[in-house]
């Protein structure tokens, strides 16, 4: 009898355990950013939203957010244009090469990041091509493993072959193929390949500081330096990364277990 009431609340204290060693650090950087002075006390002396109109008023925090969205997009358009056409081709025509991608993809979690930049900085750093370029075919590599795999689980559940010719057989061009019948049956995988692809070229740091020297400062150098200038200020930037990546790990659950539904159904 005692050992059942102890299986069925340990697995409980054990998650709110969790919740709370997850959740902690998050709760007490809001309670700062609202904060008037929180220095040698339990408690913050006061509470006041105006560190978040401190943010916004920044002339720096606008310009920062628009270069991370840029970034962000270009390594989305590049991936959407180079890497799903290769993955298409590699899943449903070319086993032998799905294999090489495979491996290919585990690179970019071999090489840390500060090695990646090091290396980046003595090929390219004297040549006379834009660095913004070489950093956004650098980050959409990182990218890779997260969206070969988002489709490479898409392209399991259906005959992509037999669909794609077929719909070539009824007069449809390769691209009309691939656009009206191959991208509706892998959009959940796609949308996650995406997303995942989005938020790690939206947050990256250390590629982008070091190669190109912060010149291109984005949201996440910008906070970075105002961690040293203004701590209740960078405290709201955090929580506002906190908010947008709740937001897209919300649409990445809704998109799995609609994907989900769909299948069982």
């Amino acid at each position: 009898m005692r050992a059942h009431s102890v299986d069925k609340w340990l697995p409980r204290l054990i998650i709110i355990l969790i919740a709370i060693f997850l959740l902690g650090p998050i709760v007490a950087t809001f309670i700062y950013s609202i904060s008037t002075v929180w220095v040698k006390t339990i408690l913050p002396s006061g509470l006041t939203f105006k560190w978040y109109g401190v943010l916004t008023a920044d002339p720096d925090f606008i310009p920062s957010t628009l270069r991370s969205l840029i970034l962000a997009v270009a390594v989305v358009l590049i991936t959407m244009l180079v890497f799903l056409p290769v993955i298409f081709y590699a899943n449903v025509y070319n086993p032998k090469l799905k294999e090489k991608l495979r491996y290919l993809s585990i690179l970019p979690y071999s090489i840390p990041g500060i090695v990646l930049v090091t290396g980046l900085v003595q090929l390219y750093g004297s040549l006379p091509v834009p660095k913004l370029l070489i950093l956004i075919l650098t980050i959409s590599a990182i990218c890779l493993p997260a969206f070969y795999q988002s489709l490479n689980n898409a392209f399991m559940g259906d005959d992509f072959q037999g669909m794609f010719e077929q719909a070539q057989l009824l007069g449809d061009s390769k691209l009309g193929a691939f656009v009206r019948v191959v991208l509706p049956n892998i959009r959940a995988g796609l949308m996650v390949g995406l997303l995942l692809t989005f938020t790690t070229a939206f947050t990256e740091y250390v590629i982008t500081n070091i190669f190109l020297t912060g010149q291109y400062e984005t949201l996440k150098i910008y906070m970075y330096r105002l961690m040293n200038t203004n701590g209740n200020a960078a405290s709201v930037l955090t929580i506002i990364f906190f908010i947008f990546l709740g937001i897209i790990a919300f649409i990445l659950i809704k998109i799995v277990s609609s994907q989900k539904r769909s299948v069982k159904e």
